[in-house]
Parts: structure tokens; C-alpha cells; sequence
């Protein structure tokens, strides 16, 4: 059963608070079942009761896929997004923290500190430039602006068009979201079409509502984007409840914080925070209650 496309009726600061602070909680969750590999060990890292427990990073830490779009945020928050300078505050965070990051994200972010210059070659498709860009979902009052900020924030850590293409869609469905839309696949559809996707990545996009019944591969470990993104909208269009979507996230192991990170944010973006049990605020470290608080900045209070 699909989730209602009726009009979200949160109001838009509640959808923004969603977004920003989902994506903590959204990669606190993910990490603490991520390097499981099987179901007993995954049953070691839950509550009492079998409830999810966030893993949040130490204090004074940030997470690569919070970390990646708090840069983007303060570009943001500055009035316009310098590229170099984004750069910059990502080497900045690499050097003194750099908590989670893979062997993809690890590799870019040496390159852009050695050589000042995005990589030129990878060799796969990462999915932390979809973590990464999300913030560029807040910047949809100008939807060509928004979808050409968020590829070339991801083409700085990935230079694949894959890693580009899967960040843009899953920016452009969060935008959706925020703006009170719950039906976000045929948006996500739309601009890859339009841009020209590989035809494997259409196909598995197309494939989310063809086939509701059938949930996509569960992006664990070096999935490529284009895996992480099928299973991000089917859980968005055919999970209704986003507490109940992150918990089977949390039990199915493997996947990495990043895509966490997204999945936590479009959850978030369409359902708001307030029925999400308290105790994965309080878990999810310091970075929740900054990111509330700059939601409602954003919202003008």
C-alpha cells in the first residue's frame, strides 16, 4: 500500500525540522547496525525490548554525512553557495575529525586537500555526494538553481554521473516533500529523464511503482547510488510510517550513515519528527538540537 498523495498538512517549519534533524537520526540509526553482517550480531546493538538504538558520535564529533551537508547549510546561511570555499570547510572538518568517512569519501576529500581540485577518477560510485548535497532541497523557490547546486556539490566528491544523478534525485524528491508533496517518484523520474540517465537507472526507478510489492536490494556497504536511491524512494512511497521504515533499516544491517542520513531526511521532510520515540533525539548526539534550532532560523523564529 502506498503512502496518501493527499496535501502533507505539517506545517512547513515542522517539515523542515523533519529534514534537518531526520538526517542525524537517520545516521545515527544506520551506524549502529552498519558493520553488522548478520542477524545476531544486529540483535546485540538494539534496545531492551528489540528497539533501534542510535549510535551517536562522540562528542565534539560530527558524522561524515551530517558533517558533508553542514557545510553545504552554511553556504546556505551565507547567502550563496562558493563551491571552493565548500571545500574548504569539508577539508577543514577531514583534518580534525573525519568520523565515518569510507574509503571513497576518504579519497576525495585527501585529493581536495592535496591538490585544491575535485578527483578526477574513483574507483566506483560513492554514495556520500547524496548526503552531501541534501541541503539543496531547502533552495527550491529557484528548482533550476537547486537541481545545478546539488550536481555540482556532488561532482566535488564523486565525479561519476551516477553519484551526481542519484544526489539530484533524491533532491528533488526532498523538495517535494517539504513542500507538502508525498507522491515524489514520478518527480525523481522526471529529472533523470531529463538529464539524460543511464538507462539501468531509469529502469530501477520505473520499477518502484511498476512493482510495490517487490522492495528494492537494501543498499549494504558499497552499493552504488543507483541502489541506494530505488530503495530510498520505495521505502518513502511504500513505507507510512517513518519510524517503523527507519527501525527495518536499523534490522536490516549493513547500510552505511549516508544513505541513512537521506533516508532519515525524506521521512522526516514527509511526516515531521513528533512520533519518533524520544529516545532517538536524546541518542542521536549535540547535532539534533543545532539542526532544530536552525530550522527554525530558516522558519524565521
Amino acid at each position: 500500500m502506498s503512502v496518501s498523495d493527499s496535501r502533507n498538512s505539517l506545517s512547513p517549519g515542522s517539515r523542515r525540522v523533519g529534514f534537518l534533524v531526520g538526517a542525524v537520526i537517520g545516521a545515527a540509526l544506520a551506524a549502529s547496525t552498519s558493520d553488522c553482517h548478520d542477524l545476531a550480531a544486529i540483535r546485540e546493538r538494539l534496545a531492551p525490548g528489540g528497539q533501534p538504538r542510535p549510535s551517536g558520535p562522540r562528542p565534539g564529533q560530527r558524522r561524515a554525512a551530517t558533517a558533508l551537508a553542514d557545510g553545504l547549510l552554511e553556504e546556505l546561511l551565507a547567502g550563496g553557495v562558493d563551491l571552493h570555499r565548500l571545500s574548504h570547510r569539508w577539508v577543514e572538518w577531514w583534518r580534525a575529525d573525519g568520523s565515518d568517512a569510507d574509503p571513497l569519501l576518504a579519497a576525495a576529500l585527501n585529493h581536495l586537500r592535496d591538490f585544491d581540485a575535485p578527483i578526477g577518477q574513483l574507483g566506483m560510485a560513492g554514495t556520500a555526494p547524496i548526503a552531501a548535497a541534501l541541503p539543496s532541497a531547502l533552495a527550491s523557490a529557484s528548482p533550476q538553481s537547486m537541481i545545478a547546486g546539488a550536481f555540482h556539490v556532488a561532482r566535488l566528491l564523486d565525479p561519476s554521473e551516477e553519484a551526481g544523478l542519484a544526489a539530484v534525485a533524491v533532491v528533488v524528491a526532498a523538495a517535494s516533500l517539504l513542500e507538502g508533496r508525498r507522491d515524489v517518484v514520478p518527480d525523481a523520474l522526471t529529472i533523470l529523464l531529463a538529464n539524460d540517465a543511464p538507462a539501468v537507472m531509469v529502469a530501477a526507478v520505473r520499477d518502484v511503482p511498476r512493482n510495490p510489492g517487490q522492495v528494492p536490494a537494501v543498499p549494504r556497504g558499497g552499493a552504488p547510488p543507483t541502489t541506494a536511491l530505488a530503495w530510498l524512494l520505495w521505502m518513502v512511497a511504500y513505507q507510512p510510517r517513518g519510524a517503523e521504515a527507519l527501525t527495518l533499516m536499523v534490522l536490516a544491517g549493513g547500510v552505511s550513515p549516508t544513505v541513512g542520513a537521506a533516508l532519515g531526511a525524506l521521512l522526516g521532510a514527509r511526516d515531521g519528527i513528533a512520533d519518533w520515540p524520544a529516545e532517538w533525539l536524546t541518542g542521536a548526539g549535540e547535532e539534533v538540537v543545532l539542526r532544530s534550532a536552525l530550522a527554525r532560523q530558516l522558519s524565521g523564529e
